[in-house]
């Protein structure tokens, strides 16, 4: 692939997306100083963080403005197997969305426990670590954007072939310390 120019552009894209999902998700453990402790101040940031990486990941240069949000929330999904991890990361990555525009647009994230807040963020620091994860495994070397895959993937369109094989693969040869929710052993 050296050779090739194309083959070049996609590579540096890729390697911009990774390197900024993994700057603001390093920026966010940084501010993190116990694994469910932050400083009440620095919370709203970090959702913030959480959220610019997974949409570094997630969001295609192809896409058009409208929907950013449901696009995020439907691709996260998308990476995981089961329909009820499925719907769980949709939740969380739906509250993490509506918080992170909550702050950006000036307003507090209201309803929430300072308890409650921390779980939240300590919940969105693991998905986004699995997203992560996941995003590496799954993205063709041909390309820069998996958002393509992912959407197929949500339509019902190669499900197998590019998303469940290659995550069951890798996680059989790879196993985790602990067992992944969607992932069972076969």
């Amino acid at each position: 692939m050296a050779g090739a120019s194309h083959q070049r552009r996609i590579l540096n894209r890729r390697a911009r997306r990774l390197e900024r999902a993994a700057r603001h998700l390093l920026t966010a453990y940084q501010r993190t100083y116990t694994d469910d402790t932050v400083w009440e101040v620095e919370a709203d940031e970090l959702h913030l963080d959480y959220v610019i990486a997974l949409e570094a990941l997630l969001i295609s240069p192809h896409d058009n403005r409208g929907g950013i949000a449901n696009n995020i929330r439907s691709r996260a999904s998308a990476l995981f197997l089961t329909p009820e991890r499925q719907k769980t990361v949709g939740d969380i990555v739906q509250r993490a969305y509506a918080a992170r525009s909550a702050y950006v647009h000036g307003d507090v994230i209201k309803n929430q426990t300072e308890q409650e807040k921390l779980e939240e963020l300590r919940t969105l620091r693991l998905l986004t670590r699995q997203i992560i994860l996941r995003w590496l495994v799954l993205t063709p070397s041909d390309t820069d954007d998996l958002a393509p895959l992912l959407d197929a993937a949500v339509q019902g369109t190669g499900r197998e072939e590019h998303i469940e094989r290659p995550l069951r693969a890798f996680f059989t040869t790879t196993p985790p310390s602990s067992q992944l929710a969607d992932i069972t052993a076969t």
